[in-house]
């Protein structure tokens, strides 16, 4: 067997037999290791781009394959565009609420919304705070929501109770009820 033929000053290994480059490793790692021996050629490239075509098919699929609307147990409240950023309104018929001051929240139950500090006000004439805190630690019910393209959907048999403690707050002078119309002067 004829040795490799290194170039002068080093550099990449030459079969003197096939005139081909490959990379260099002693006599006795070449022997218990597998070494490509010749240079990767068109059908190595060709089969990564194949490789890479593949996932971008299955990448593509899955985008478009996304669901457009929820299912059972979300039903469809209406479009995102229709309640106003920083700004609560009713929903439902009178079932609850969706606030969109810092985020997007669905308040359950028939509470009454307070304009004047931004609290609310259970049935009960309990208050809370902006967060849905009040004074003896009980907080509001949330129900879980998410908006999906464009559309806000609301899950009412997943909920979720606030926690803290709030501050205690005056009564509300003009709580607005979540079965009355808006006002006209707005929020």
């Amino acid at each position: 067997m004829n040795d490799p033929i290194v170039p002068v000053g080093g550099g990449v290994p030459v079969d003197p037999e096939t005139g081909e480059r490959y990379g260099y490793l002693p006599r006795k790692a070449a022997k218990r290791k597998l070494i490509i021996r010749a240079q990767l050629g068109l059908p190595w490239i060709l089969a990564a781009l194949g490789a890479a075509a593949v996932l971008a098919v299955a990448a593509v699929a899955f985008v478009l394959s996304r669901p457009t609307s929820l299912g059972a147990p979300y039903f469809h409240v209406g479009p995102l565009s229709e309640f106003k950023e920083q700004d609560v309104q009713p929903f439902l018929g009178g079932q609850g609420w969706l606030d969109r001051r810092a985020g997007l929240a669905a308040v359950a139950g028939p509470v009454s919304f307070c304009p004047s500090d931004g609290g609310w006000v259970g049935a009960d004439g309990r208050r809370y705070d902006a967060q849905g805190r009040a004074d003896d630690g009980r907080g509001l019910t949330l129900w879980k929501v998410r908006a999906v393209s464009g559309e806000v959907y609301v899950d009412q048999t997943s909920t979720t109770t606030v926690t803290g403690q709030a501050e205690p707050l005056a009564p509300c002078p003009d709580a607005w009820a979540v079965t009355d119309p808006e006002p006209p002067s707005g929020l």
